[in-house]
C-alpha cells in the first residue's frame, strides 16, 4: 500500500533514503546532534507503518479475548454494574467511557464500534483519529473493572498513549495509498514504471520527535525495574520458574500437563535467562555503542522472552503489548537488510494489461505502489485482464499470472502458493473471467482524469504545522514528566528511600487513565501459593451448583492441572476474596441469583449458598504435588426473592 524511490541503478532499489545523503555526512563528520538523532529520536517511517499492523491486529485479538467475558464484566447484570461502579468508584476513581453503555444491546454496540476503530488503525484509514479513539477505548475499558487490572492492561494502556503521538498511518496505510493515488494518476504504462512519484518525499524521511528517547526510557524502565525488584531467594537460587508453573490460576491446560515432567535444570536455566534477559534488554536500548546491533539485540530478547510467557500464563494483553511496543526498535539497516533478503530478481515478472480497462488500469497501479521490490514492470498490449511474461518468455493468465504476480510482491511467496491449488485456482480462474467483461470491466471502465499538479505546501500551511508540532513535542514532555514523577511515587525501590512529591494534576492523570509506572511482576519473590474462589449454591430442585460455570461445585485443588479460566475470570476471583473489595460482593450475588436467566433452565434458579476461598501452597522444590489445601468461607447468601416467596407460603 506505498510505494518505494528507486535508485539510478537500473538493477538496485531502495525503499528509503536517509534524511542526508550518506556521503555528505562522512564528508563533513556527524555533530553530535546528528549522533543523538540519528540513535535516540527518529523512528523510520516504514517502522511506524509495521508497528501500526501490529499494534492494531493486538487490539482486534485482545478485543476478542474480552468477548466471552464481554456483558459480564460492562453490562448492568454482569459482576460489576455501572451504578455500582460509579457510587463506588474503584480505586481513585479510573476514567471510563464504557460507564455510559449498561444494557447488553448497547455493551454490544460498543463491542462493534471498537471493532470498527481497530480495523481502522490496522489497515491505517483516517489513521490519527483511529489512534486518538483506540486510546479512549482502551483506557476506557482497562479502566472500567480495575479488579480484573494486572501489570499487562497498564502496558496496553501506554502503548496505546506513545504511540498515539507518532504518525503511525504514513507509511502502508490506506491514507498513504489514497495520497499517493491522487498525488499520481498513471494513465499507460509508462508512467506506471516511473515510481519517482509515488510518494511525497517526506514520507521517506525519518521522523524525529523526542517521543524516541520517551521510548527508549519507558521501554528500558519497565525492564530495569522488573530485575532489580526480583530480590527474593527464589530468584537469586534459580527456583523461580519452578513455583510459577504451579499456579494454576495463570499456566495454560498445555503447560499444567507437562509441568510435572520439566527437568530441574531446564528450570534452573530457565529463571537465570529470564533474570539476564530483564537485565540486559535496558543496557541495549540505552547503549550508545553499536545502536544498531543492540537494539536487534533488544528487539529479539523482548520478543522471545514475552512470546514464551504468552504462550505459559494467561496474563493478558501484557505479553503481546511488549511485543507490538518493540516493533519501534526495527531501524533504517533492519529494512535495508530485509529488502536484500526478500528481494529476488527470479520472481520479477512483466505484467501485460489493456490501458483502455479501467479494471486493469487500476490494478496495475495498486500493484505499482505495493510493488516494494520494484520486481514488476508494466506493459501495454490488447489484453483481456492482466498477463504476465516470466524471465524465460513464458506468459500466464488469470489464476497463474495472479499467483506470479502476488509471489513478487513484499511475503507474497507465504501465500501464493495458495492461489495455485487446484480448487483455488478454479474459483480464481472463474471469478476473473467474469470479471474480465462484467461488472468490473464497466464499474472502472471511465478513463481516470488528466492529472493534476500537487503544488508544495503553503505558507500558512506550514506554519501551522510548525505551532501543531511544537503543541505534540510539549505533550510529550508533560507526559513524560508525570510519567517520571508516577515512576518515582510508585517504585518500592525508590520509596522506600525517598519521598518525591505528586501534585494533584499528575496524580489525577496517572490514576484515572491508569497510566502506572509499578514495574515489579512476579517480585521480589515469584507467586507461591494459589487460590481461586469456588461456590457452593443450592438450586430450587436441591443441586449443587456453581453459579459461574452452572457445574458442580470443585474444591479439589490439590489435583488441579490449570483452572482453564482466562486472565479476566482468574483475577476477578483473585481480587473478589480481598477484605477491600467486600463492598462488590452484593453486585456479585444478584450475578449468581440470576443463573435461570443465564441458563433459561427455571430449575437452575439460586436458593442459598457458601462462597469459599480455595487455596493451596504450590509445591515445594523438587517435588510435584501442592500442599496445605485449604477452604475459607468468605461469606453466605440467600436469595431474597426466595425467602420471600417462601414466607408469602
Amino acid at each position: 500500500m506505498d510505494a518505494t524511490i528507486p535508485t539510478n541503478d537500473a538493477n538496485e532499489t531502495t525503499s528509503d533514503a536517509p534524511s542526508a545523503p550518506l556521503p555528505a555526512r562522512k564528508a563533513r563528520g556527524a555533530s553530535w546532534w546528528d549522533v543523538v538523532r540519528d540513535n535516540y529520536l527518529a523512528f523510520d517511517r516504514r517502522t511506524l507503518g509495521f508497528a501500526r499492523i501490529v499494534f492494531g491486529f493486538l487490539l482486534i485479538t485482545d478485543l476478542f479475548r474480552r468477548r466471552n467475558a464481554w456483558w459480564q464484566m460492562f453490562a448492568d447484570d454482569g459482576v460489576l454494574p455501572n451504578h455500582v461502579n460509579l457510587f463506588r468508584p474503584q480505586a481513585s476513581g479510573a476514567f471510563s467511557i464504557v460507564n455510559a453503555f449498561s444494557s447488553h444491546a448497547e455493551c454490544w454496540a460498543l463491542f462493534i464500534v471498537i471493532l470498527a476503530t481497530y480495523v481502522c488503525l490496522f489497515v491505517g484509514y483516517r489513521t490519527k483519529l483511529a489512534q486518538v479513539l483506540a486510546l479512549v477505548f482502551v483506557t476506557g475499558m482497562n479502566g472500567r473493572v480495575l479488579l480484573i487490572e494486572n501489570g499487562g492492561y497498564v502496558v496496553h494502556n501506554l502503548v496505546a498513549l506513545w504511540t498515539c503521538f507518532l504518525p503511525l498511518g504514513d507509511r502502508f496505510s490506506v491514507d498513504a495509498l489514497l495520497a499517493s493515488m491522487r498525488r499520481k494518476r498513471e494513465r499507460t504504462a509508462t508512467e506506471l514504471n516511473e515510481r519517482e512519484e509515488l510518494v511525497e518525499p517526506w514520507r521517506v524521511t525519518p521522523h524525529v520527535s523526542l517521543l524516541g528517547f520517551v521510548f527508549f526510557v519507558q521501554l528500558a524502565a519497565i525492564y530495569y525495574f522488573n530485575v532489580i525488584h526480583k530480590t527474593g531467594p527464589a530468584w537469586k537460587n534459580g527456583t523461580a520458574v519452578h513455583f510459577v508453573l504451579y499456579v494454576d490460576r495463570m499456566v495454560t491446560p498445555y503447560v499444567a500437563m507437562i509441568r510435572d515432567y520439566v527437568p530441574n535444570f531446564a528450570i534452573l536455566v530457565m529463571t537465570k535467562t529470564t533474570l539476564a534477559a530483564e537485565a540486559a534488554i535496558p543496557i541495549c536500548l540505552m547503549s550508545p555503542l553499536g545502536r544498531v546491533w543492540t537494539k536487534r539485540a533488544a528487539l529479539v530478547l523482548i520478543n522471545m522472552l514475552h512470546i514464551a510467557f504468552g504462550t505459559v500464563f494467561v496474563l493478558g494483553p501484557f505479553a503481546w503489548s511488549a511485543c507490538a511496543f518493540s516493533t519501534l526498535l526495527i531501524s533504517r539497516e533492519d529494512w535495508a537488510l530485509l529488502e536484500k533478503t526478500m528481494r529476488r530478481t527470479h520472481r520479477a515478472r512483466t505484467v501485460v494489461f489493456d490501458p483502455r480497462s479501467g479494471a486493469a488500469l487500476f490494478a496495475c497501479r495498486l500493484l505499482a505502489r505495493a510493488d516494494l521490490m520494484h520486481l514488476l514492470t508494466f506493459e501495454d498490449a490488447a489484453v483481456r485482464g492482466l498477463e504476465i511474461v516470466r524471465p524465460d518468455g513464458t506468459r500466464a493468465a488469470r489464476s497463474e499470472a495472479m499467483a506470479d504476480i502476488v509471489a513478487a510482491l513484499p511475503v507474497g511467496p507465504t501465500v501464493a502458493w495458495i492461489l495455485r491449488l487446484p480448487a483455488i485456482r478454479s474459483l480464481v480462474d472463474a471469478g476473473l473471467g467474469a470479471a474480465e467483461g462484467g461488472a468490473a470491466s464497466r464499474w472502472f471502465g471511465v478513463q481516470p482524469p488528466q492529472p493534476k499538479h500537487v503544488s508544495g505546501s503553503s505558507p500558512l500551511g506550514r506554519k501551522l504545522g510548525y505551532v501543531t508540532t511544537t503543541v505534540r513535542e510539549l505533550l510529550i514532555l508533560a507526559f513524560f514528566v508525570g510519567a517520571v514523577n508516577q515512576a518515582l511515587v510508585e517504585l518500592w525501590c525508590i520509596n522506600r528511600r525517598i519521598k518525591v512529591p505528586q501534585p494533584e494534576a499528575i496524580r489525577l492523570l496517572a490514576q484515572k487513565a491508569r497510566f502506572l509506572q509499578g514495574w515489579f511482576m512476579f517480585s521480589p519473590n515469584p507467586v507461591m501459593d494459589d487460590g481461586t474462589i469456588v461456590v457452593d449454591a443450592l438450586t430450587i430442585d436441591g443441586r449443587h451448583v456453581d453459579p459461574f460455570w452452572a457445574t458442580t461445585p470443585n474444591f479439589d485443588l490439590i489435583h488441579a492441572k490449570s483452572f482453564g479460566y482466562n486472565q479476566i475470570w482468574s483475577d476477578y476471583f483473585n481480587r473478589m476474596h480481598l477484605p477491600g473489595n467486600s463492598y462488590y460482593r452484593e453486585a456479585m450475588k444478584d450475578y449468581m441469583y440470576r443463573l435461570a436467566e443465564r441458563t433459561g433452565n427455571p430449575n437452575d434458579e439460586i436458593v442459598s449458598g457458601d462462597v469459599y476461598w480455595v487455596q493451596d501452597m504450590n509445591p515445594k522444590w523438587n517435588e510435584t504435588s501442592s500442599w496445605k489445601e485449604e477452604r475459607n468461607k468468605l461469606f453466605s447468601f440467600e436469595n431474597p426473592r426466595h425467602r420471600a416467596q417462601a414466607l408469602r407460603d
